[in-house]
């Protein structure tokens, strides 16, 4: 009887073990948003150009600056979704040739990372407010590819 007992105790821990593997299939270590990236984003004709730097926090908390001298400070929040998958909304406003406010910009995107977590695509949605923020224009299907910034070494550095 106590033999029985044992093996089905056995038999019972094993299948729980098999249970937790198989819901572990996808490894989510180090995927993340965090840290600073320099995106390149599409326009209309396809061309590709430098477009922001900005920093996803562990918050949730992204902030970013932009190639556009009429463009505030890019500020946003950002949520892991899945497996390498994250999404963002991130707003800024528009200023005149001359300084003056004229509208809001809101992004929404979702980001694909790469594999090797050193990159990622996006498609972002972007909507156009005027200055009270009513809703002018929605423009879809923005891409969007990033690179992870990291440290470098100066090509000539000082004597030690």
């Amino acid at each position: 009887m106590k033999m029985r007992f044992y093996a089905l105790f056995c038999i019972l821990v094993s299948l729980g073990l098999v249970a937790a593997l198989a819901q572990d299939t996808v490894s989510t270590s180090g995927q993340s948003l965090q840290g600073t990236w320099i995106s390149q984003v599409a326009d209309p004709g396809g061309s590709v150009a430098l477009f922001e730097v900005g920093t996803y926090y562990p918050d949730g908390s992204y902030t970013g600056s932009n190639v556009n001298p009429s463009h505030t400070t890019h500020q946003g929040v950002w949520l892991r979704v899945g497996d390498r998958k994250f999404i963002f909304t991130f707003m800024f406003f528009t200023h005149d040739d001359k300084g003056v406010f004229n509208g809001i910009i809101k992004a929404r995107g979702i980001v694909t990372l790469s594999a090797d977590l050193q990159s990622y695509d996006s498609q972002v949605e972007r909507v156009v407010m005027d200055a009270t923020g009513k809703e002018l224009q929605v423009i879809s299907g923005i891409t969007g590819h990033s690179v992870r910034m990291n440290v470098e070494m100066q090509k000539n550095p000082p004597p030690q």
